[in-house]
């Protein structure tokens, strides 16, 4: 599996589609990154399985709440 990843994504706010650059060197990660359209946060959860070879990208956005 290739450590970076151009990912094409929608944001959960405004819509548009935007280009990410992922890091999968690092392992699963949780972060937020900005979008480059409107500017609000989008909280990306990254998961890699490695016994299938696949990463997991889960986008929602930054104000969700778990219950």
């Amino acid at each position: 599996m290739k450590d970076f990843v151009s990912q094409r994504i929608t944001c959960p706010h405004c819509g548009n589609h935007i280009h990410l650059d992922i890091d999968a060197s690092m392992g699963d990660q949780d972060y937020v990154e900005e979008c480059s359209v409107c500017c609000n946060p989008i909280h990306l959860n990254m998961h890699i399985d490695h016994a299938n070879k696949k990463l997991e990208l889960h986008v929602d956005s930054d104000n969700e709440q778990i219950f």
